[in-house]
């Protein structure tokens, strides 16, 4: 991959980047006591685009995911290799299939569950689920939907399909990024991996599950063996934590092995993860070639609607000001 093939599109992501909402925009929305109020303050921003007189505080999802919508489109547009957006965008196109092979299966209309973007035409993953066959798709997708339809024949239930999809999902993901043969892209999606397993190992061993259960449900293809990972939480939580020493999540294996050993959870996991890949952007953040500047803005954009949508559901459950301010994750700007 030529890092010169991105200079134009860089260039007007640089411009996109200045629209991003900074930490002193997320204390104008903290600061505001009602939800309804946040939306003259986001009139001022991109989102005003979606914003109406008639727009109440619960139609926050839907300004959120137009939003969202507008900027896979725009980013599209701009990247010279579509790998490098669907490596964002692929996660809504699994969720899909899960509630179109839901839907098919207990008759029940999901729709609302559908989200309005991802790597793939809607229309093109609703035929697949019919037909298990798409020339327009490629045969990972094929796969997984037909390791989907054989569990569900075989048990008669929807409630496994999940780990299904998520490990045809993972590696879906890797393998988007090791065909761009970019070695950033690659690192990226191999930390997103690492990430994943820790989580997913954590979240298992304070549900009190077996090695078997963790080995069936983490990723393969991170910087650290999946393998590794259980035999060392098998043996202690302090095993895994020295483990983690010499590798990236020292801090972050840190802070949630002390969380779970005093409190038994894991509350601070998902902004822990949000603000360790928000870091990694941030360094990448000086490089003017190659596909950093697009897979940090995308990410910061995530980021940023993820902030958004928390803020509007404490306002309305009322949730007090220095709670939220606390689960604000760390802009990109």
């Amino acid at each position: 991959m030529k890092d010169i093939q991105y200079s134009s599109a860089n260039v007007r992501i640089r411009t996109y980047e200045g629209r991003l909402l900074d930490r002193a925009f997320f204390e104008r929305l903290l600061s505001v006591e009602r939800a309804r109020d946040l939306y003259p303050i986001l009139l001022e921003t991109t989102y005003g685009d979606f914003i109406e007189e008639s727009t109440s505080k619960h139609d926050f999802e839907k300004v959120l995911l137009l939003e969202q919508k507008r900027t896979f489109e725009q980013v599209y547009e701009l990247a010279p290799v579509r790998g490098v957006v669907d490596i964002f965008s692929l996660k809504y196109d699994y969720h899909n299939l899960k509630v179109l092979v839901k839907s098919w299966y207990t008759k029940e209309d999901l729709s609302e569950l559908i989200v309005p973007f991802g790597a793939f035409d809607l229309n093109t993953l609703k035929e697949l689920v019919q037909t298990r066959a798409h020339k327009g798709v490629p045969q990972i997708l094929i796969d997984c939907l037909e390791e989907v339809f054989s569990y569900i024949e075989d048990y008669e239930e929807v409630q496994g399909i999940d780990i299904i999809f998520d490990n045809y999902y993972w590696r879906h993901f890797l393998e988007v990024a090791e065909q761009s043969k970019e070695p950033s892209f690659i690192e990226l999606s191999q930390r997103w991996i690492d990430m994943f397993n820790l989580s997913t190992i954590l979240r298992s061993y304070l549900m009190g599950r077996k090695k078997g259960f963790m080995h069936a449900v983490m990723a393969d293809g991170g910087t650290i063996p999946a393998a590794e990972l259980v035999e060392q939480i098998h043996q202690s939580l302090d095993s895994l934590a020295a483990y983690l020493e010499n590798t990236p999540y020292r801090r972050v294996g840190q802070l949630l092995i002390e969380e779970m050993k005093e409190n038994q959870t894991l509350n601070h996991f998902d902004l822990l993860k949000d603000n360790f890949i928000m870091n990694y952007f941030k360094e990448k953040k000086i490089i003017p070639f190659g596909p950093s500047a697009i897979l940090g803005y995308l990410y910061a954009k995530e980021i940023e609607i993820k902030n958004l949508r928390m803020i509007f559901i404490g306002k309305i459950n009322k949730i007090p000001e220095e709670k939220l301010r606390s689960r604000v994750r760390d802009s990109y700007v």
